[in-house]
C-alpha cells in the first residue's frame, strides 16, 4: 500500500515523539522490572550474590512480598466490579423513551461480558497484578473479525503483552492519559516474521546491534540482536487529530454538523414529507477528534490508517503515582509506585538476618571435647571420636606416667551462642512488613489468644482498605475502557447479529440486535444511538468473600435481635441472604429461591381469600346486591369511557405514527450525510495516493533521463 508523501514525511517526527515519551517514563519503567523481578523472581541482585560469596555466607532468600500480593489478588479474583449506565445529562426528554431505556440495558449486560468473558484471558486480574507488582499497566482496545469467515467484527479487550513496550504523551493529565496527543506500542518482530508481512527490502540496510532496548531507552535501536535472533521494533502511533467545526441544535433536540445542514435540507424536500423541517435553533463552534494510525519501524514508515476510534484505543492503569519535583528546578514528573515500593527494605533486611542466621548454623563448631594428644589413651580414642556410642572418657593423668608432668584433663567444648538481635531481627521483620503495607489483620492474631473471629474478619477488611488506591487506579482505567467501547459499538454494530450479554444475576444470554423480524417493543437497535447520550460509571463489587460471611452473620444477628426483621427476611429477604453465600451452584439457588418465593407469596394470598370469603352469608348477600346496582352504574360510565380513550388512542396513534415518520426520515437523510462524508474521505485518500504514485514516477523518469 502506496503512502502519501505528507505521512512519509512525518517519520523522523514520530520517532522523535516516541523517544521523548521514553526518556520521560524511565524510571517508572526500570522501576517496573525491578519490582516485578523482586516480588515474582528474586529478591537477590547479581552484586549481592557476589556479595555473599565473598562473605562466605549462604545466598538464601526469604520473600514475603510475593504471599502478601498474592493474598491481595485472590481476593481480587472474587470481587466483581459493578457497571452501570445512565442517561448523560442534558439528553432531551423525548429522547428517554422504553426503546432508549432497553438500549442502556442491553448495552451495560455486553460490557459486563466483554469485561468478564474467560476469553480475554483473566484481564482484570492480570491488570490488578500489574499495579500490585509494577505499579501500571496497559490495556489496548481494538476490533477484529468473529472469525476468519466472518463479516462481523467484535470490540476486544486485551492486556498489552508487556506494558513497558508503550507510552504516551508526556504532557497528558488524566489517570488514562487519554488527554494526551499520541500513544504508541512497540512490537518486537523476528527478522523473517517483519519480512514475511512487509517484505525482504526493508532488511537489506538494516544494523542488528548486540543490544537493543537494553541498550538504553533513550537511544534504542529499532533493530537488534536477541542471543542468536534479529529482531525489528514496529511501533503502533496512535495521534489525535482534531478539527474545529460549527454544531447546530435543530427544533427536534438533535444535534448536527452546520456544512451538512444545507445537504439535510435538499434531502428533506425529496422524502415527500409534508411536515416542516427542522429548523436550527442554536449554533456554536466546536472541536472534533479522530485517531490516525501510523505503523512504522526505524527506516519508513509502513502504513498510514484513519480510524474510527474517538479516542486514543491504550488506556494507562495507574495504580498509586505522585506528581512530583526532584528538586526546586526540576520539571514536574510522574512516578509510579508498585504496592510492595516500601518494603523493599524490610525484605532485604529479613535476607540478610537470615543469611546471618544460615551462616552462623553453617558455621558451627561440631567438636564436643577439647584434650591433649598426650592424654587420650591408644585404647580408648573411639570414645571420643564417636560420641553416639554411650561410653567412658578416659585419660592420662601424668605425661608417660611421670608425676612431676600432670596433664589438663578433658573439657567440653562451649559452643559461642547466635547473638539474639540476629533471630529477633529476622522473625520480627514479618511483623514491620504488615506495617509498612498496611496489612493489620495480621498483626491482631499475635496478642494472645483472646482476638476472637469477628476481630480477624474487621482486620482483614481493613487490610483490603489499605490497597483500596491500586483498586481505584484499576476502576478509573476500566471507566475508560468503557467509554472507548460505548463509542465503539454504533460504528461496528450496525447489521442484524447477535451479541453475548451478562446480566446482574451473572447469568449469560445472547440479543438479537438491529433486527427487522422481531415484534415492535422487543427491538433493539445498537446502530443509531449517540454515544454522548450515555454515561458509565463503574464501581467496586462488595462482595469478597470476607464481607459475604460479615454480611451473612450481621443478618442473623439481626434476625434474633428483631422478630419483625426476621418476619421480613424469611418472607422477602431470602434471596439477600443466598447472594451472600460462597458456595458452587449459588446461581442456580438464587433463582429457584426466587421461584419459591413467589408461590410462597400466592399461597398467602389464596389463604387470606379463602378467609375473607368464610363470612355471614346475609351480609355476602347485602354486599353483592349494593355491588350489582353500583356495576350496573359503572358499566355505562365505563363504556363512555372506553369511547373516549378509543378516541384519544386513535388520535395519539397518527400523531405518533406521523412522527415516527418524520423520525424515520431525519434519521435516513442523517445516515444518507454520513455514507457521503465517509465517500468523499475515500475519495481524497485514494487521490493522495494518486498523487503520490504520480510524484514516484516523475521523479522515477527524472532519474533515468539524468
Amino acid at each position: 500500500m502506496r503512502i502519501a508523501k505528507k505521512n512519509q514525511d512525518r517519520l523522523d517526527d514520530i520517532k522523535d515523539k516516541i523517544r521523548e515519551s521514553y526518556n520521560y517514563f524511565t524510571d517508572n519503567i526500570k522501576r517496573y522490572n525491578e519490582f516485578v523481578n523482586f516480588v515474582f523472581n528474586t529478591t537477590l541482585s547479581t552484586d549481592e550474590i557476589d556479595k555473599l560469596a565473598v562473605l562466605q555466607k549462604p545466598a538464601l532468600e526469604f520473600n514475603i512480598l510475593e504471599a502478601l500480593v498474592s493474598r491481595l489478588r485472590g481476593e481480587f479474583a472474587k470481587q466483581e466490579p459493578s457497571i452501570n449506565v445512565r442517561a448523560a445529562d442534558g439528553v432531551p426528554i423525548d429522547k428517554l423513551t422504553p426503546q432508549f431505556l432497553k438500549t442502556m440495558e442491553v448495552i451495560e449486560d455486553h460490557l459486563r461480558e466483554i469485561f468478564f468473558d474467560g476469553d480475554n484471558d483473566n484481564l482484570e486480574y492480570k491488570i490488578y497484578s500489574d499495579l500490585l507488582a509494577g505499579g501500571f499497566s496497559v490495556v489496548e482496545v481494538y476490533t477484529d473479525y468473529i472469525h476468519e469467515f466472518s463479516f462481523e467484527q467484535r470490540i476486544h479487550v486485551e492486556r498489552v503483552f508487556d506494558p513497558t513496550l508503550t507510552g504516551f504523551d508526556p504532557m497528558s493529565r488524566e489517570s488514562h492519559k487519554g488527554d494526551g496527543a499520541y500513544c504508541f506500542q512497540l512490537v518486537p518482530k523476528t527478522k523473517e516474521e517483519f519480512e514475511e508481512e512487509f517484505g525482504k527490502e526493508l532488511t537489506k540496510e538494516m544494523k542488528f546491534h548486540r543490544s537493543g532496548l537494553a541498550a538504553g531507552l533513550d537511544q534504542f535501536n529499532w533493530a537488534y540482536q536477541n542471543q542468536d535472533q534479529d529482531i525489528v521494533l514496529v511501533a503502533d502511533f496512535y495521534e489525535k487529530k482534531k478539527k474545529r467545526i460549527k454544531v447546530c441544535k435543530l427544533s427536534n433536540g438533535h444535534v448536527m454538523i452546520k456544512d451538512d445542514y444545507v445537504r439535510f435540507m435538499e434531502l428533506w424536500e425529496g422524502t415527500g414529507v409534508l411536515e416542516q423541517a427542522p429548523i436550527i435553533v442554536n449554533e456554536r463552534w466546536t472541536t472534533v477528534e479522530h485517531i490516525e494510525r501510523y505503523r512504522l519501524c526505524g527506516e519508513k514508515i509502513l502504513e498510514h490508517t484513519v480510524t474510527n476510534f474517538k479516542m486514543l484505543p491504550l488506556v494507562f492503569i495507574d495504580g498509586n503515582s505522585v506528581v512530583l519535583r526532584k528538586s526546586t528546578d526540576s520539571p514536574s514528573q510522574q512516578m509510579t509506585r508498585p504496592y510492595v515500593y516500601h518494603a523493599k527494605g524490610i525484605q532485604q533486611l529479613k535476607n540478610f538476618s537470615g543469611q546471618s542466621l544460615a551462616a552462623d548454623i553453617e558455621n558451627m563448631v561440631q567438636h564436643k571435647f577439647i584434650v591433649s594428644a598426650e592424654a587420650i589413651p591408644e585404647d580408648y580414642q573411639d570414645a571420643y571420636t564417636d560420641v553416639q556410642q554411650a561410653n567412658v572418657l578416659v585419660y592420662n593423668a601424668f605425661y608417660k606416667d611421670n608425676p612431676e608432668h600432670p596433664l589438663a584433663p578433658p573439657r567440653e567444648v562451649q559452643r559461642t551462642p547466635t547473638p539474639p538481635i540476629i533471630e529477633q531481627t529476622f522473625l520480627g521483620s514479618d511483623r514491620v512488613t504488615q506495617t509498612i503495607l498496611g496489612s493489620y489483620d495480621g498483626i491482631l492474631g499475635i496478642n494472645g489468644h483472646q482476638i476472637s473471629g469477628v476481630a480477624i474478619q474487621q482486620g482483614a477488611l481493613q487490610s483490603n482498605a489499605a490497597a483500596l488506591p491500586y483498586l481505584v487506579g484499576y476502576i478509573n482505567g476500566i471507566n475508560r475502557i468503557a467509554q472507548i467501547i460505548v463509542d465503539l459499538i454504533p460504528k461496528y454494530y450496525v447489521t442484524p447479529r447477535s451479541i453475548p450479554t451478562r446480566g446482574k444475576d451473572g447469568r449469560r444470554a445472547y440479543k438479537v440486535i438491529n433486527s427487522d423480524t422481531v415484534p415492535k417493543g422487543e427491538d433493539i437497535l445498537l446502530k443509531g444511538y449517540e454515544p454522548n447520550d450515555l454515561e458509565i460509571r463503574v464501581e467496586a463489587g462488595p462482595n469478597a468473600a470476607v464481607q459475604k460471611q460479615v454480611a451473612l452473620e450481621q443478618i442473623t444477628r439481626m434476625m434474633q435481635a428483631s422478630p419483625v426483621f426476621a418476619e421480613f427476611i424469611n418472607t422477602k429477604g431470602l434471596e439477600t441472604i443466598i447472594d451472600n453465600l460462597d458456595i458452587r451452584g449459588v446461581d442456580q439457588m438464587k433463582a429457584a429461591a426466587l421461584e419459591f418465593m413467589n408461590e410462597q407469596i400466592q399461597r398467602q394470598q389464596a389463604a387470606q381469600q379463602a378467609a375473607a370469603q368464610q363470612g355471614n352469608p346475609a351480609i355476602e348477600l347485602a354486599q353483592m346486591d349494593i355491588q350489582m346496582r353500583a356495576q350496573g352504574k359503572q358499566a355505562e360510565l365505563e363504556l363512555k369511557r372506553q369511547q373516549l380513550e378509543a378516541d384519544n388512542q386513535q388520535q395519539i396513534a397518527k400523531l405518533a405514527l406521523e412522527k415516527q415518520k418524520n423520525n424515520m426520515a431525519f434519521l435516513k437523510i442523517m445516515s444518507q450525510i454520513q455514507l457521503e462524508r465517509e465517500r468523499n474521505q475515500v475519495a481524497i485518500m485514494k487521490q493522495e495516493e494518486e498523487d503520490a504514485r504520480e510524484a514516484f514516477h516523475d521523479a522515477l523518469g527524472t532519474l533515468k533521463a539524468t
